[in-house]
């Protein structure tokens, strides 16, 4: 189950990757293929079979397990403040507030999270998946708690945010309606998929699993909606592409 989610949500990000390709160079639209990227980023790091492979390469370079993890919690981090970026930018009124709200909190907050990863037992155990780690276990499993609590807070605060620009755009223009409700579904199966990767830590693992499956469906829903968000604004100009030979 696990895998074919993975592989639908990798394929949909592709996909949307390769659709949004001329988006690079248009400021508006640049945030969200960039969220799309870190949001697939994050899916691969975190994923159980990347601790053998790409935990053990940072081990050998930094002598610390889990840091493609750490990695993985700041791309996505990274992705939904990108999305919540690229929909401030849209509201004039909030144009000014991106440093305050966003910039700030990202910057001083990836900065504690590795200041408390790095002396956390989960630094120092080969386990293979993070978590499913028994903190209580571990050395050092104070800054483990703090890491985890500063993470779902920062998750939190950004998924706030991006819930609450999805409303203000549901509120506003029609055009954006179908984007602001797909944002308000990725919200949710993000809340969803946090609820699930603190199970473990209450001894519960039943529904474990749960929680990278809906980050795969967040994802896929992201990724497939922007595809399409972008292939509608091309609709009028298709003809004019074609005769041209622009390539977006």
């Amino acid at each position: 189950m696990l895998e074919i989610a993975y592989a639908v949500a990798l394929t949909a990000a592709a996909w949307a990757l390769w659709v949004r390709r001329g988006t690079c160079c248009i400021p508006w639209e640049v945030p969200i293929t960039r969220t799309i990227r870190r949001l697939a980023l994050s899916l691969l790091l975190i994923a159980p079979a990347a601790a053998p492979v790409i935990g053990r390469l940072f081990w050998e370079v930094f002598g610390r397990w889990h840091l493609n993890d750490l990695v993985g919690h700041i791309a996505a981090l990274g992705a939904l403040a990108g999305s919540t970026f690229a929909g401030m930018m849209r509201m004039p009124a909030m144009r000014q507030r991106v440093e305050t709200l966003l910039y700030y909190p990202f910057v001083i907050g990836v900065a504690v999270l590795v200041f408390l990863f790095w002396p956390s037992g989960a630094a120092r155990s080969p386990a293979k998946d993070i978590f499913h780690l028994n903190a209580r276990e571990l050395p050092g499993h104070g800054w483990f708690f703090a890491y985890l609590t500063l993470l779902f807070t920062l998750l939190l605060y950004y998924g706030g945010l991006n819930a609450w620009v999805a409303l203000a755009h549901l509120r506003g223009d029609p055009r954006a309606r179908p984007v602001a409700l797909t944002w308000m579904t990725c919200v949710g199966l993000g809340a969803v998929g946090t609820a699930c990767w603190l199970l473990p830590f209450s001894g519960i693992t039943a529904w474990y699993d749960f929680g990278r499956i809906s980050m795969c469906g967040c994802v896929a829903a992201f990724s497939v909606s922007s595809a399409r968000s972008w292939q509608r604004k091309l609709d009028p100009w298709r003809g004019l592409i074609r005769a041209t030979g622009a390539r977006l």
